[in-house]
């Protein structure tokens, strides 16, 4: 979901400028989607795009295809998380209104699953928000964020409610803040970022059970905002940036990267920029992002976008191939 309470900057008026853009598109009687979707239909159709921009390949990234998914189902929409399942061919996202969507990847076949949610234990009187999720890929476990409650969940492969709890460590996080990005590393830690803060918290263990945890600062280049994140196969993590700007739709896209060695009580993290996304793919509110490493150690970088249920927008999904000592 797209925050427009951030800290006030420079750029403030083009900020409101473009949440009035999104404002219009979604409201009532102006460019929502004129056709009432059928919520019991279970499908989801993806189709390539091809109004890319003029770079296929840049700074040891290679661009191989950029899709855009549709659906009937009304609870369609709103993406904001997403991991892969390699060995299946298989996407699992989540949206800002706690739907679950099961998809194939572009280029394999199978059936699409749309279904809300279940088991939310204590969170049920909550708004289902998910901004983040992360994935265990031995166990089939994974992990969902959700914003306005500050709250985190583990569920089984089997979908089932394991833990839930809401981390005091993320309690000065406002509503429209929350845990926007999530990654968990290879050795169990989890790193959480805000959207609309400054301050992040590393956790040493699950965060949906109680244990130790460590906050600290970090900054973004420019005016950019963390979505979305992913750890890499050497340990460095992946972070998916935001920012909104006067353009159609109004948004503008980076990749950053940083070390979690870097991560010490007292010490600043910087975000470093790694790559322009707008010379690669087209423009959108690109909130969830996953990675799958290949054999020959290349990098599959999967990007999804949030439509905000706005007829202007769209649910892109990008593949990106990244040799990371070519870059």
């Amino acid at each position: 979901m797209l925050s427009l309470l951030r800290p006030i900057s420079t750029s403030r008026k083009r900020r409101l400028a473009a949440g009035l853009a999104i404002a219009l598109a979604a409201a009532p009687g102006t460019f929502v989607r004129t056709a009432l979707p059928d919520r019991h239909i279970e499908q989801i159709d993806i189709v390539a795009v091809a109004d890319f921009p003029g770079n296929a390949e840049l700074e040891g990234f290679t661009r191989e295809g950029v899709w855009e998914l549709t659906s009937p189902n009304m609870d369609f929409g709103g993406v904001s998380a997403l991991f892969v399942l390699p060995e299946q061919g298989l996407f699992r996202a989540f949206s800002d209104r706690g739907v679950m969507l099961t998809f194939p990847m572009p280029d394999r076949t199978g059936e699409a699953r749309i279904a809300r949610l279940p088991h939310r234990g204590n969170l049920e009187d909550f708004v289902t928000d998910i901004e983040s999720a992360a994935h265990d890929p031995a166990s089939g476990d994974f992990w969902l964020a959700f914003e306005g409650s500050n709250a985190v969940a583990r569920y089984s492969s089997r979908d089932v409610l394991m833990w839930q709890r809401v981390p005091e460590e993320w309690a000065g996080w406002s509503a429209n803040s929350g845990p926007e990005a999530m990654a968990r590393l290879a050795d169990g830690r989890f790193i959480i970022l805000p959207e609309t803060e400054s301050t992040g918290v590393l956790h040493t263990g699950d965060p949906a059970r109680e244990g130790d945890s460590r906050s600290f600062a970090f900054t973004t280049p420019g005016d950019f905002a963390p979505t979305d994140m992913a750890a890499l196969p050497d340990g460095r993590v992946l972070v998916l940036l935001r920012d909104v700007t006067l353009a159609y739709p109004p948004f503008t896209a980076s990749l950053g990267i940083f070390d979690p060695v870097d991560i010490a009580e007292d010490e600043e993290l910087e975000i470093a920029l790694l790559l322009d996304l707008d010379a690669m793919i087209p423009n959108e509110n690109y909130e969830g992002l996953t990675i799958s490493e290949g054999e020959d150690g290349a990098i599959t970088i999967w990007i999804i976008a949030d439509d905000n249920i706005a007829s202007f927008q769209r649910t892109l999904l990008a593949k990106l191939r990244w040799t990371p000592d070519s870059g």
